[in-house]
C-alpha cells in the first residue's frame, strides 16, 4: 500500500560547480545527503542545467581554468531564479573579483584555503538548514490547510490510502472501516453519473478536479463539499502515483443562503401577492359593478313603471328583463369561479365524470357567448372535420374551460374569432384563435391574477385576471394539454386545448 503524501520528504536538488566537482569522494558521498545532485564542471552548461532541472542548491568553487565564465552563469542563475541557495569556496587570488562576488547574493562565502577539509561538513550543514528553512516553512503552512480540511488519498483506483481526522469527523467513520475501501463509500446516490465520469477523465489525465458536489456520511446524512482531487505524478516519467483529494465542508453555508433565499422568495412571493390581490379587487370589484348598475337601473325602472306597466312595449320589458338576468348570471358566474378555483388550488374539486359529445359541448358554449361575440362586434366562426367525437370527462368543467379561452378572444381579438375541432384515433384538438395583437407573456399569463397586455402595446384589461389560471388548473385536474401561442392564421393568440385518447382509461 502506497504511504500518503503528507509523509513524503522533501525532494531536494543540489548541482555542485567548480574545482569540487573533480572530487569522486566526495561526490559520492553528496549523492547519499539530497535527493538530486547534478555535476557540472563546465560554466557554459550552468545555464542550461538550471533551465532543464529544478535546482535548490549551487554549491562548489569558481573553478582556476576558466572563473572569468563562472561568475556571468552564476549571475544568470540568480536572475532565472531569485531563490536558488549558492555558496561558494574562494581562493585568494580571487579576492579581486570580490564586487561581483557579492553581486551573487550568495548564502555563503568559504575560505578554500582554511574549509577544504571541512567541504562535506558544509555541505551537510546546507542540506540541513534548507530542510529547516524551506521545507519545515512549507511543510506548517500546507498542514494547517490540511487541518482545516477534509483530507482523504487514494490509489489509481480510488481505494483509499489515508484520511484525515477530520475525514473521520464528518463521515462519522472509522479509520479501520475505510482504510483500503473504494471512495465511492461516501458517494451521494443524488449525484449524477456524468459526474464521476468527468471527474475520472480529468485527473486520469493528470489535470485538477475542482467541484461542489454531495456526498454521504455512515449516518445517511448528507454534506456538500467543495472539492478539489489532485493527481500526484512521479517527477521522471510523469506517471500518475496516486490521488489527494481536499474537501472543505459547505453544508451551512449552502444551508444559510438557501435560508436566505427562501426569505426573499417569500417576502417576494407576498409582495407580488399584496399587489396581485390589490389589482384583483379593482378588476373584480369592475366586473361586479357593471352587471350590478345593470340590474339597479333596469329594475328600478321597472319598478317605477308597475302601475302603468301596460304602457311600457312588452319587447322592452322582455330585453330589460333578459338584461337583468344575462348580469345577475355574469355576477354569478364570476364568484362561483372564484370559490371552484380555491377549492381548485386546495384539490378540494370533484370532478363528475360522464361520456359527452365534444363537438355538442363547444356548440353549446358558442351559442352562450353569441351575445358577447355582438356586444364586442365579433364574428365567430366555428368548424369541425366529419367526426363526432366523445370523451369521458366533466363535461360541466370542460365547458368552463372553452368559456374561459373563449371569452379572452372575444374581448381580446379585433374582428374574427375561430373555433376549430379535429380528431383522430390518438388525440382531439380544440383550436381557439383570434386576430387581436397576440400574448406577449405566454407563461406567466397562466398564474393567478395576472393579466398580459397585448404584443409590445398596453391595451385595456378585461376581466378578473383567475380565468387562465382555471383553466391551468381545471386542465391539471382533467388531464388535458393547453398551449398559447401566435395564431399564424390571425396574427393573434391560439390556444391550443389537446385530450390523448390513450390516456382515456386512467381518467
Amino acid at each position: 500500500m502506497a504511504a500518503h503524501l503528507l509523509d513524503q520528504p522533501r525532494l531536494i536538488s543540489a548541482l555542485l560547480i567548480g574545482e569540487i566537482a573533480y572530487d569522486a569522494v566526495f561526490v559520492n558521498a553528496a549523492k547519499k545527503l539530497c535527493d538530486a545532485l547534478h555535476v557540472n564542471i563546465s560554466a557554459c552548461e550552468i545555464e542550461t542545467m538550471m533551465e532543464e532541472k529544478k535546482i535548490d542548491l549551487i554549491f562548489g568553487s569558481l573553478s582556476s581554468r576558466n572563473e572569468h565564465l563562472y561568475l556571468p552563469a552564476l549571475k544568470r542563475a540568480r536572475e532565472r531564479d531569485a531563490h536558488v541557495k549558492i555558496i561558494l569556496f574562494l581562493q585568494t587570488d580571487q579576492l579581486s573579483m570580490l564586487d561581483e562576488i557579492l553581486a551573487l547574493k550568495c548564502e555563503r562565502y568559504l575560505s578554500m584555503k582554511h574549509e577544504s577539509e571541512a567541504v562535506l561538513d558544509h555541505f551537510k550543514e546546507c542540506i540541513k538548514t534548507f530542510l529547516d528553512d524551506s521545507y519545515l516553512a512549507e511543510r506548517h503552512y500546507f498542514q494547517t490547510l490540511i487541518d482545516f480540511s477534509i483530507v482523504s488519498q487514494t490509489d489509481l483506483d480510488g481505494n483509499i490510502t489515508y484520511m484525515n481526522d477530520n475525514f473521520l469527523k464528518v463521515t462519522g467513520y472509522e479509520r479501520e472501516e475505510l482504510m483500503g475501501q473504494n471512495h465511492r463509500i461516501i458517494k451521494h446516490p443524488q449525484t449524477a453519473p456524468e459526474v464521476f465520469s468527468d471527474m475520472w477523465k480529468t485527473i486520469t489525465q493528470g489535470e485538477v478536479w475542482r467541484a461542489q458536489i454531495i456526498n454521504r456520511n455512515k449516518d445517511g446524512s448528507d454534506f456538500w463539499a467543495e472539492t478539489i482531487i489532485i493527481p500526484f505524478k512521479e517527477q521522471t516519467n510523469g506517471k500518475i502515483l496516486q490521488y489527494l483529494a481536499i474537501r472543505h465542508d459547505i453544508t451551512n453555508f449552502l444551508q444559510q443562503e438557501r435560508a436566505a433565499n427562501e426569505i426573499s422568495r417569500k417576502a417576494q412571493e407576498q409582495e407580488q401577492l399584496a399587489e396581485a390581490k390589490d389589482a384583483f379587487l379593482v378588476l373584480f370589484t369592475h366586473e361586479l359593478k357593471t352587471p350590478l348598475n345593470a340590474i339597479l337601473n333596469f329594475s328600478q325602472y321597472l319598478y317605477k313603471h308597475m302601475p302603468n306597466i301596460d304602457e311600457v312595449p312588452k319587447a322592452k320589458r322582455v330585453y330589460l328583463l333578459e338584461q337583468i338576468y344575462k348580469s345577475a348570471s355574469s355576477m354569478l358566474e364570476n364568484v362561483t369561479n372564484i370559490l371552484d378555483l380555491g377549492k381548485l388550488r386546495h384539490q378540494k374539486l370533484h370532478y363528475n365524470l360522464t361520456l359527452f359529445n365534444v363537438k355538442e359541448a363547444i356548440l353549446d358554449v358558442l351559442e352562450k357567448h353569441a351575445a358577447l361575440a355582438i356586444e364586442h362586434k365579433r364574428m365567430l366562426f366555428f368548424q369541425s372535420d366529419e367526426s363526432g367525437p366523445f370523451i369521458t370527462s366533466d363535461e360541466y368543467r370542460f365547458k368552463q374551460i372553452l368559456s374561459n379561452i373563449l371569452s379572452n378572444a372575444i374581448k381580446y381579438g379585433n374582428s374574427i374569432v375561430e373555433v376549430f375541432l379535429a380528431s383522430d384515433s390518438e388525440k382531439i384538438e380544440i383550436v381557439v384563435q383570434d386576430d387581436g395583437k397576440g400574448i406577449k407573456d405566454k407563461e406567466e399569463v397562466f398564474e393567478l391574477y395576472t393579466q398580459s397586455a397585448s404584443g409590445t402595446g398596453v391595451i385595456e384589461k378585461k376581466g378578473t385576471g383567475i380565468g387562465l389560471h382555471f383553466v391551468k388548473l381545471l386542465c391539471e385536474g382533467l388531464k388535458l394539454e393547453y398551449k398559447i401561442e401566435d395564431s399564424p392564421l390571425l396574427g393573434g393568440a391560439k390556444f391550443s386545448l389537446t385530450k390523448r385518447l390513450k390516456e382515456q382509461k386512467n381518467v
